[in-house]
């Protein structure tokens, strides 16, 4: 990176909006199964937040002892420079620019995802968020285009001229939201021909150690970010690390995943009382949603219930 830095590491925890915070934070730091983490998108509208704010809304990603890559989105590149600025004053490794993001809500307000029909702006914020950050890292997270991957060799010229630290690459289109789109990688590899100077990180479909490798090998990129794979298999940032080196990770058991289950719904002090869905969609990506443990915690709609349920499974 331009302070001499580099990334954090290779394999790196996609941002996910309503995964990627609290109990998710402590579950997964405490196992050893992340190296860093990266938040999810903080969108920059009206104004630039509070010293005070940025800082309780990193704290407790900072709290892990991790490198913290924190997201940031909006239509000012001003006020997202001016933010940018902020948050590495209150300790981030890099600040994110998301240019990703395909919610018809963020959509809607013209951030995000939008951003790409706009290339000329990703390059005049990168480099205002550069100017506002002398020596401190910045990068930007992409699809292939917003309606069609021909958009993706000037969307990907407008980076380069804004000269990231690195650049995360999701291979779809906006448009094509999370649907299958079979001829994906020919757009990482693209984007590795087009970028060879740039470090590129790859995303899209991660869910095994065997998928990461393939896009490794066969796309070129220097590092790959996993999100949704981490639903069906926490410890696969772990296993893909090991299937680098050319060990073979064994499976996650099942008492593994209880446990792992048990701590996602400790309680804290502003969540004893909160409703379970958080929950529930993990347990139906690990233990499938036919499984005792997912029908028992229908049955109880309030965290603490949960854990209660859950720490008599583990210690069985």
């Amino acid at each position: 990176m331009s302070s001499g830095q580099s990334l954090p590491c290779r394999i790196l925890p996609g941002p996910m909006h309503g995964v990627t915070e609290g109990s998710f934070l402590r579950a997964m730091s405490s196992r050893g199964w992340v190296q860093c983490w990266w938040t999810p998108f903080l969108r920059i509208s009206t104004a630039v937040p509070r010293p005070s704010r940025l800082r309780n809304w990193l704290k407790p990603y900072l709290d892990t002892g991790l490198p913290v890559i924190a997201q940031i989105m909006g239509c000012s590149s001003a006020k997202l420079a001016a933010a940018a600025q902020a948050l590495h004053a209150i300790g981030c490794l890099c600040v994110d620019l998301n240019c990703s993001c395909p919610s018809a809500t963020v959509i809607g307000n013209g951030s995000g995802g939008a951003r790409l029909q706009e290339p000329p702006w990703i390059r005049d914020t990168l480099l205002a968020m550069r100017a506002s950050c002398p020596g401190k890292a910045i990068s930007v997270k992409i699809r292939a285009g917003f309606s069609s991957p021909e958009e993706l060799p000037g969307i990907l010229a407008a980076v380069r001229a804004g000269a990231p630290d690195f650049v995360t690459l999701h291979y779809r289109c906006v448009s094509e939201m999370y649907k299958p789109v079979p001829e994906g990688w020919r757009r990482l590899k693209l984007a590795r021909e087009l970028l060879p100077e740039l470090p590129l990180l790859g995303s899209g479909d991660l869910f095994t150690t065997a998928d990461a490798l393939r896009m490794r090998q066969q796309c070129g990129v220097d590092a790959l970010a996993p999100a949704r794979g981490l639903l069906a298999n926490p410890a696969l940032l772990l296993h893909i690390r090991q299937g680098c080196l050319g060990k073979e990770a064994p499976p996650l058991s099942k008492l593994e995943k209880l446990r792992f289950l048990r701590d996602l719904a400790e309680p804290q002090p502003a969540s004893a009382s909160a409703p379970n869905g958080f929950l529930l969609r993990f347990c139906a990506a690990l233990l499938g949603p036919d499984s005792r443990c997912f029908q028992e915690l229908l049955k109880r709609p309030r965290l603490q219930e949960c854990h209660l349920y859950l720490q008599e499974q583990s210690e069985l």
